[in-house]
């Protein structure tokens, strides 16, 4: 409906005007507080005179009459409340209009959010200026020497066509088209050709081609102008990664209309490039024809908010430093090493630090310290040697002390240990295993590792020739998942890069690799398991192929590519050896199933002293400090061809074990229990936007979540008050696991330590520990995640649970009542309410068998609840059991239907090669559709639910549910869905939430934000997430990290001697926690005694391998060019931002992994002594007594080198080793 107005004060402007409405229309009564904005259009008639902005006129449309009604009501009287854009007594006038609101207007208000206009203004500004182009007479890349000296090895085409550079504002890019140089196109006058990146056209009707150089505005680190009286102006760009390579087509369709404009990556800019584009891609020189089109540039750049440009004298020349003969020699040179120290040397020079002249000039003392060490320690050296390189980048120079990368060779060499190569020996612990790891980007080829990664059943095989095994990841160049612009064709690109690449192989350092087969897990990551190919211990030669046929009988798969991968898969996932079974002990029954439900999928029945037994294999293990503090139920496993979860039935006698007919998936031999995860302790629940978008649309109120939200704050304000409930805090989010960190943090409040705001006897004011738990924070509901498992016994009605919760040091308590029940995806059928029995009656099964941390469903009723949540089974799937009545919906959605999905099936037995084709169909999937935050059918469903009155129970939402759980059954079915006829958001795709904009705001003009209603968009605006902790951090690290040397100095040196002659030293003694430690120390050591040297020297060498080690985690873990702090490590999390949270919890799982493995480590050199490493010895033969001394001595070493790197958790190591040998003397002094 229209409304009339006038007297509008023609002082005043639109923008104000809209304000001035916005503030009553955006409030009550107009606005609930819920629902999306009131959206309406005001439009100013111009003043014909000409002498002002408009004429005093105009109308106001709303998108109903409802509305429009409501504020006549109010506003449509001379005795009207005051607008804030009325100006003195002169009220603006409004009236019903005598026009039918325009149709146009009224569809357009309907379909899109209220925008600020002055915010809408201001990006339409922003936008007109970025049209602007920058014409350029050259592009090179090449590469920054040590020199300063910009080394050109690689120009551009030469044609009369010039160069076109582009500000592309909404995707945040520069561009440089690059005009078709026709000396590096093959000419043929055949009716199909190709180019080098493997796309063919026909010649017939040859399009328009031209490359394209795309630049993320985040990946420039600095620009710089080779001064202002040059010839020919040029600037210089560093990258922080590589930019991306493009060919553009154009041409008309079939119908002779156009042009049709398509963009294909690609891996270089033509031959000629081929070779020094996985080297010198992250410096580039643009030559411009003058300085205005350099000034014009510079303008641009600042209006992008670009990093400033400044001067260099420095000159450009050709240095030639990556020709053929350079790069021919140094990769024949690596070639001539054993792989492991290859593998080194050709990491070195890929991971961009030094250039081939560099690397070859340090070939003759390479070639020495291979005379001089032996294989491993030099692949130990030079592994150490790309890290201190990576620290000559962070630090912008070189160590103190250090003037070559010879000296810098040498250093490295001197750090390098006994107990270093102790630490880095292979694990003991069969489940896990040092792993060579190679990332593939467009561009590059990345190496890293080996460090430690968990082992599966073809690894541990094979336990002399894992180095033949690679693990291989498929990235962008910012090593995240790929991620596409609109209008690139990557899906093409994948099946080049990844599909031909599997089917072909990979060349690492001089060995050949072929590609083997993945991990479900993995592949959801990207990755997938090469090898080589080699003789094993008994002279039998192994391949690729013979390794897949061992798995087991799969002939029964083989016309089905994807369940063919999907079955050979369980021989991949990432497990632990347990035990081996003989048939006699092994039984297989039918599953229980009922109207086509099947209540038992993918669970079997264990006995009580079976499980005992692998309980206690996996904590007994050489190697494994693993400790269950209950007798788990249930474990999820894998065995030959079966895989599920096997659950206690305390029925069952002896060594019994029964499986069901849903778990066997091919026929194998093998009788080795393989335990892929133990549940032992109940997880935490945790709200995500799907979980919050749902429970809202089941009418949970957001001030639920916002109290929730205000909890979760506080913990984390009380968590930094007090070492007790910091320690709950940390148990319940799992962190800082790796240190002990709870354990420590208790034992500290018992000996009177607390933080600076505790009141105590010994105040520990310390910055780091501080920061560390600013890094620790998340949000936490008052509920519990546990897996599923099945009542076999038949004793649950239909709808009831049995969960009993047992944590750590608390009693057991039995969930009782009418909990929520949710295992969510994107439907809002996925919450479900059940029956909880609560503490179970005399004659139920689970007085014999509790089920700790455990849910049991019931197998009664038409339909098991599993697969009402969410399409869940019971094969290691979990629940989340919401406790907190608030959480409580108060309706249910019907739940979904979860029919199984049409199976891809080939006219004949499949190949590698088909695998191959549908691994890089699964990626371009994933791509699009998976269901987390790289989701783009995910995040669609979200901003849909977010735009609709019936938010997740929109019909459009419905449908993207179900899109998405067949899409994730395209991993086993093989068959893709079809996105394009995917629902779309009711605005137009350039309107986006506040809350979508995501960690990393790319500040693009492409989208209007507008503020969301729901209860995400009010709990994001709720918390400014800044950077202010994580810069703190990151200048702390600098602090201490970089510019020093890696020795202990003279003056340190003296102190830690001085241990060994008049005992601890000043520093050690006025410590707020030695204080505290020394008098219950005391009853078991003498504290002031002189260490004997042996043991001084061993805490010192521990120190120094420690560090060495921790500055690799935070180089490799890190998601950023930047190394992670010490205090991340420490917890055992990323703070860094970044657009894909996946990653990072990716990142997060391989940080924890190796500093799991590097503490357990550090913590035996500690209990054994004389710089031994043997797991294996048995616990009481150790003096502990000894131990203590030791760990004593450790603490004081790292007390006085709190200023280095590494020594603030080294000091944690040290004490919880402290406190735990002082417990275990306890323990036997009290036998």
């Amino acid at each position: 409906m229209e409304i009339f107005m006038k007297n509008i004060p023609k002082s005043l402007s639109d923008v104000d005007l809209i304000r001035g409405l916005a503030e009553v229309l955006h409030t009550e009564p107009f606005h609930d507080g819920t629902s999306p904005l009131i959206n309406f259009q005001v439009f100013l008639h111009r003043d014909k005179r000409g002498n002002f902005s408009h004429s005093g006129r105009g109308a106001l449309t709303f998108p109903t009459e409802d509305i429009a009604e409501q504020f006549l009501d109010v506003y449509g009287s001379s005795q009207r409340p005051h607008l804030s854009c009325d100006i003195g007594t002169r009220l603006i006038t409004f009236t019903p209009s005598r026009n039918e609101a325009k149709e146009d207007v009224l569809a357009l208000i309907r379909s899109t959010p209220y925008i600020d206009p002055q915010r809408a203004q201001e990006q339409a500004e922003r936008a007109e200026r970025f049209q602007e182009t920058i014409p350029a007479c050259g592009l090179q890349f090449g590469w920054t020497c040590l020199d300063n000296v910009f080394s050109i090895e690689w120009d551009g085409p030469t044609s009369n066509e010039q160069y076109t550079l582009s500000f592309v504002d909404e995707t945040r890019q520069l561009q440089i088209d690059i005009p078709t140089d026709t000396t590096e196109s093959d000419e043929s006058d055949e009716s199909e050709e190709s180019d080098e990146s493997g796309f063919r056209w026909k010649t017939r009707d040859q399009p328009e081609e031209s490359l394209l150089v795309v630049l993320r505005f985040s990946r420039v680190e600095s620009i710089a102008c080779e001064g202002r009286y040059t010839s020919i102006p040029a600037v210089l760009m560093t990258l922080k990664y590589p930019p991306s390579f493009e060919k553009v087509t154009t041409h008309s369709d079939d119908f002779g209309y156009g042009p049709i404009t398509m963009r294909y990556p690609i891996q270089f800019l033509g031959p000629s490039h081929e070779s020094v584009a996985p080297f010198t891609s992250l410096a580039l020189r643009i030559q411009f024809y003058d300085y205005q089109d350099l000034a014009t540039f510079e303008e641009m750049a600042e209006l992008a908010q670009l990093p400033p440009v400044y001067e260099i004298t420095s000159p450009s020349v050709h240095r030639s430093l990556f020709s053929e003969e350079n790069l021919d020699r140094v990769l024949n040179w690596i070639e001539g090493f054993e792989w492991t120290i290859a593998f080194q040397l050709q990491g070195i020079l890929n991971d961009l630090m030094v250039d081939p002249v560099e690397l070859w000039d340090l070939h003759e003392q390479i070639g020495l310290m291979k005379a001089t060490y032996s294989v491993e320690k030099l692949a130990e050296i030079l592994r150490l040697f790309k890290v201190r390189l990576k620290t000559w980048s962070w630090d912008g120079g070189i160590d103190e002390g250090t003037t070559t990368l010879a000296d810098c060779l040498s250093q490295t060499a001197a750090d390098v240990t006994a107990t270093h190569i102790l630490l880095r020996n292979q694990s003991k612990n069969a489940g896990f295993f040092n792993c060579h790891h190679v990332t593939l980007t467009p561009t590059r080829m990345i190496l890293e590792g080996p460090y430690p990664d968990q082992s599966n059943r073809i690894i541990r095989q094979y336990p002399n020739h894992q180095s033949c095994f690679l693990r291989v990841n498929f990235t962008d160049e910012e090593q995240l998942h790929y991620r596409w612009d609109r209008g690139v064709d990557g899906a093409t690109f994948v099946r080049e890069r990844v599909g031909n690449t599997l089917k072909r192989g990979i060349r690492v350092a001089g060995r050949a690799f072929q590609f083997l087969a993945y991990s479900s897990s993995a592949l959801k990551e990207h990755a997938v398991w090469f090898c080589s190919p080699f003789y094993d211990d008994d002279g039998e030669y192994v391949d690729a192929n013979i390794i897949r046929s061992s798995i087991g009988d799969l002939s029964h798969l083989e016309f089905y590519p994807a369940k063919y991968g999907a079955r050979m898969s369980q021989a991949f996932t990432a497990t632990e050896p347990s035990l081996t079974l003989t048939i006699d002990e092994i039984t297989t029954m039918p599953d229980i199933e009922r109207n086509g439900s099947c209540f038992t999928d993918g669970i079997g029945d264990i006995s009580r002293e079976l499980a005992n037994k692998i309980s206690k294999s996996l904590q007994k293990r050489p190697g494994s400090r693993k400790r269950f503090y209950i007798k788990p139920s249930a474990f999820q496993f894998r065995m030959g061809g079966f895989k599920g979860v096997l659950a206690v039935n305390y029925k069952l006698k002896g060594m019994d074990i029964r499986l069901r007919q849903s778990q066997s998936k091919f026929r194998s031999l093998s009788r080795d229990i393989e335990i892929a995860q133990v549940f032992y302790r109940p997880k935490p629940v945790f709200l995500n936007r799907y979980l919050i978008m749902i429970l809202e649309t089941l009418g949970v109120s957001a001030d639920v979540f916002i109290k929730l939200q205000d909890e979760a704050v506080l913990d984390v304000e009380n968590a930094t008050k007090s070492f007790l409930e910091c320690a709950e805090f940390l148990e319940t989010h799992g962190i800082g696991t790796s240190f002990r960190l709870p354990s420590v943090f208790i034992n500290l409040q018992k000996l009177g330590v607390g933080l600076e705001a505790e009141d105590c006897n010994f105040p520990l004011d310390d910055v780091f520990l501080d920061r560390s738990i600013q890094f620790a924070t998340n949000h936490v509901l008052r509920s519990y995640t546990l897996v599923g498992v099945a009542d076999v016994h038949g004793y649950l009605g239909p709808n009831e649970v049995f969960a009993c919760i047992r944590k750590q040091d608390e009693p057991p308590f039995c969930v009782k009542g009418k909990p929520s029940n949710t295992h969510v995806t994107l439907n809002p059928g996925d919450v479900r309410f059940v029956h909880a029995i609560g503490l179970p009656p005399e004659n139920s099964p689970f007085v014999h068998e509790r089920f700790y941390n455990c849910l049991v469903f019931s197998t009664q009723g038409d339909r098991s609840v599993p697969s009402m949540l969410a399409g869940g089974d019971l094969d290691g799937d979990e629940y989340n059991i919401i406790l907190n009545p608030e959480l409580f919906p108060s309706e249910c959605h019907p739940p979904a239907e979860y029919p199984p999905a049409t199976v891809k099936v080939l006219n004949r037995p499949c190949t590698i090669d088909d695998i191959a084709d549908w691994v890089a169909e699964f990626i371009n999937s994933n791509i699009l559709a998976g269901c987390d935050s790289l989701g783009l059918v995910a995040d669609q469903f979200l901003v849909l639910a977010d735009q609709s009155g019936e938010m997740c129970r929109d019909p459009g939402c419905i449908e993207l549910a179900q899109l998405a759980s067949a899409a994730v059954d395209f991993s086993k079915s093989g068959t893709p869905v079809d996105w394009q006829t995917a629902p779309k958001p009711r605005y137009a795709p350039i309107f986006k939430p506040d809350w979508s904009v995501g960690e990393v705001d790319n500040r693009s003009s492409r989208f209007k934000i507008y503020q969301s209603d729901r209860a995400i968009g009010k709990l994001y605006r709720r918390i400014d997430l800044t950077d202010a902790d994580r810069l703190a951090a990151r200048q702390a690290r600098m602090e201490h990290f970089p510019r020093q040397n890696w020795r202990a100095e003279s003056g340190l040196s003296r102190a830690i001697e001085s241990m060994t002659t008049s005992g601890p030293t000043q520093l050690v003694l006025e410590h707020p926690i030695t204080l505290a430690l020394c008098q219950p120390l005391r009853r078991y050591i003498d504290v002031g005694a002189a260490l004997p040297t042996p043991m001084t020297t061993a805490a010192t060498d521990g120190f120094d391998a420690y560090a060495s080690e921790l500055r690799y985690i935070c180089a490799t873990c890190t998601l950023t060019t930047t190394p992670l702090a010490e205090e991340e490590v420490l917890m055992g999390t990323i703070a860094s931002k970044t657009s894909q949270p996946r990653k990072r919890q990716s990142q997060m799982a391989y940080l924890r992994t190796q500093s799991d493995e590097l503490v357990k480590r550090i913590r035996m050199v500690l209990r054994s002594g004389d710089n031994q490493i043997d797991p294996e010895s048995p616990e009481q033969d150790e003096d502990l007594e000894e131990s203590l001394l030791r760990s004593w001595a450790a603490w004081q070493v790292a007390v006085m080198q709190q200023d280095r790197f590494g020594a603030k958790s080294f000091g944690m190591i040290a004490l919880a080793a402290i406190f735990e040998t002082m417990k275990e003397i306890d323990e036997r002094d009290a036998e």
